[in-house]
């Protein structure tokens, strides 16, 4: 009987061995798979909760920065998988529609006016072809890792872990305990946390209060887990009434509108659903009402019914929808929204939103889009949408559908708020990790084509692709140490130390020589030096990489202004030259002909400073100094009348006294004194202790 055990025991041992032997491909796949969504997770928490003081750009260059870097080594995991299973490509209404707009963003990429631009993004925005590319790894990594829906909870734990701890760190800005001090905003008035702009901020407490709303009402969880998605949607929504984003109320409107009706899907007409229903819906009218009447977020959308603070966004979207029909069927390029938009800004837009400022964006999903790629990319987009909808929609009944829910609601709230707001690193993860998890779910039933065999790969050769790939990652974070120096630059040239700021340029254009703006800072630090024939060649690499940016042009024309004033041959037609280029790049931009103005006056040519300087006038009639250069070329032609009318018409248009003193004095040199002694009479009428307007009167007499 004792043999007989051991022989039972040992038959037993060997079929464990046999079976275990035939599960290790099973558990190496797996491990695959979940080292793939580990690195997803860690790629959303970066997206959420990267920034980095001590660069330049310190949110979205930082969290680019660093999850193109973690992409290599996630998409060696992929090809891992992909060479194990075999390259299978799944082909339903869903997949075919994401294949369309990865497929668009490449092909408008192609022919895109930069495309420089359009691969690696805008600066401030890094939103070019190389984040979507990591954005769509990242969707198909959690199409084919996460097994939907067993490891969705993964994404979940992860978005609602980083959202709470960034919700805490709002919490300290708004208490005034933020440990960095912030230059540009306060945030106490307005937090952001660490996506850099409230209006992201406040987008993506939208998404994530959503998310948790159809969490409660989609997915069946344990009491702990319910009470903690609760209390995370109570503490975003009470941050974004705090962040006050417009935006967000619209995301909320657009996610409850898709909650809706799936809830009625999902569980069906029966009295006690349209019950609960009709309650959910009449507290939400109630908070709806008290939001709108007590909170700073509700005084801010009464003002838009009020017509405040709407006449920029008005403006901006008739540039872009402009520019979408004058290149109606790719767009001008995808990403290329600020390369374009110059040409279309109107002279009214720097009236309403401050001289010689632009846009990256459309700050409109839809008119980005169809600016940037089209009819063509926003029917792929709207393609996508409204198959993830379908797809959801039939599949709402399923016991398993929670996860697909929340994505969908989370992605309607999502292009909710963008109809309003503009992109950026912070926020732009999230529609394609909701469209992942939609890949996920429709993967297990999709048809597809098996393109090639699985593959039997020693394990070392799997390690040595995965480590291969990540070690790329080290080549990626070199825009980071070219920011970092730029950001040095700029703190030396404010502080007048030229050699170190010449040094610490040449470190950020060496580095990363692609950046325009980089090259312009070593152009200024070569002033300072100076070294003008540097700064001439550093202003011309920056406008052969932006030519859009007039300023560059600005700076290149004043270089060649000074080569001129020297005699140099050709000097004065390029500085001519540099300043057409200017106006070419941002025809109704007014700082730029009174430039061209000083320029032509500082060489000489008088009547052509006074073309320019009526021109700017006519775009922006309010600034003083484009009246002052226009006199004072006027009376380099002796045409005293001429540039005394200049000055009449600047003093009616700015009450500015500046204005006042110097007409008197043209009045004076004209022996027109009775004229002098009223004008000044208005200055010290308006400021009563002018030093310059005192001397004069002295010098004439007050009768």
């Amino acid at each position: 009987m004792a043999q007989a055990r051991a022989a039972r025991r040992a038959a037993r041992a060997t079929k464990a061995e046999r079976k275990a032997g035939r599960e290790r491909p099973v558990v190496r796949g797996v491990f695959w798979r979940e080292l793939a969504l580990v690195l997803v997770c860690v790629e959303i928490a970066i997206f959420i909760l990267g920034f980095d003081p001590t660069v330049l750009n310190v949110f979205d260059l930082t969290k680019a920065s660093f999850t193109h870097a973690l992409a290599w080594g996630l998409l060696g995991a992929l090809i891992v998988i992909a060479l194990g299973d075999g390259i299978r490509i799944p082909v339903s209404p869903i997949f075919v529609t994401f294949y369309a707009v990865v497929a668009v963003e490449a092909l408008t990429t192609l022919t895109a006016e930069n495309q420089y631009v359009a691969i690696y993004g805008e600066v401030g925005r890094y939103l070019g072809l190389t984040t979507h590319a990591v954005l769509g790894l990242i969707a198909l990594a959690i199409a084919v890792s996460i097994d939907y829906p067993r490891r969705t909870p993964w994404l979940a734990w992860t978005i609602g872990t980083a959202a709470a701890l960034a919700g805490l760190y709002a919490i300290q800005q708004a208490l005034g305990r933020d440990p960095i001090q912030w230059v540009d905003f306060d945030p106490r008035v307005r937090p952001f946390s660490s996506f850099g702009n409230a209006d992201f901020y406040g987008q993506f407490l939208a998404v994530v209060a959503i998310a948790c709303g159809a969490v409660l009402v989609f997915a069946r969880q344990r009491l702990w887990v319910t009470g903690i998605v609760a209390l995370l949607a109570v503490m975003n929504v009470a941050l974004m009434l705090v962040v006050q984003t417009r935006g967000s109320f619209l995301g909320i409107v657009a996610g409850a509108v898709v909650i809706a009706p799936l809830w009625l899907r999902r569980a069906g007409l029966s009295r006690p659903v349209l019950v609960r229903f009709a309650l959910a819906t009449a507290v939400a009218a109630v908070a709806l009402v008290v939001m709108l009447v007590a909170t700073p977020l509700g005084g801010r959308l009464l003002d838009i019914g009020r017509g405040i603070g709407l006449r920029d966004r008005v403006l901006l979207y008739q540039s872009a929808f402009q520019m979408f029909l004058d290149h109606p069927f790719l767009g001008v390029g995808f990403e290329n929204f600020a390369v374009a938009y110059p040409r279309y800004q109107q002279a009214e837009w720097f009236a309403v939103a401050g001289m010689n400022t632009t846009n990256t964006s459309a700050h409109d999903w839809l008119l980005h889009v169809a600016a940037t790629t089209g009819i063509v990319g926003l029917l792929a987009n709207l393609a996508l949408l409204a198959a993830f909808a379908v797809h959801a929609w039939r599949r709402a009944r399923d016991a398993d559908a929670a996860g697909l829910l929340v994505a969908l609601a989370a992605i309607a709230a999502f292009y909710g708020s963008g109809l309003v707001l503009p992109g950026a690193q912070s926020i732009q993860w999230i529609p394609w990790v909701c469209v992942g998890v939609a890949l996920a779910s429709e993967l297990r039933s999709s048809r597809v084509l098996t393109a090639t065999p699985p593959l039997r790969l020693p394990a070392i050769l799997k390690l040595l692709i995965v480590v291969g790939l990540a070690s790329v990652a080290f080549g990626q974070l070199g825009s980071l140490q070219a920011n970092r120096a730029a950001k040095s630059a700029q703190s030396a040239l404010a502080a007048a130390n030229a050699t170190r700021a010449v040094d610490l340029s040449r470190t950020a254009t060496t580095v990363d020589p692609g950046r325009a703006v980089y090259w312009n800072d070593l152009g200024r630090s070569l002033e300072l030096v100076p070294d003008l024939a540097g700064a001439r060649v550093a202003y011309r690499q920056a406008t052969s990489r932006s030519p859009y940016t007039p300023a560059f042009w600005w700076n290149l024309g004043r270089m060649e202004q000074e080569f001129a004033k020297q005699n140099e041959p050709g000097a004065r037609d390029a500085a001519y030259e540099a300043m057409r280029r200017a106006i070419a790049a941002d025809p109704q931009n007014p700082d730029t002909f009174d430039r061209f103005g000083r320029i032509q006056y500082a060489l000489g040519d008088y009547k052509g400073a006074i073309e320019s300087e009526q021109q700017a006038i006519a775009f922006f009639p309010t600034l003083p100094g484009f009246y002052s250069v226009a006199s004072e070329a006027a009376r380099q032609l002796r045409d005293t009348d001429t540039a005394i009318e200049f000055l009449r018409r600047g003093i009616g248009a700015t009450d500015a006294n500046d204005l006042r003193i110097t007409l008197a004095r043209r009045l004076i040199e004209a022996s027109r004194l009775a004229e002098a002694r009223q004008v000044l009479r208005d200055a010290l009428a308006k400021d009563p202790t002018n030093a310059a307007a005192l001397d004069l009167q002295k010098q004439i007499g007050a009768q």
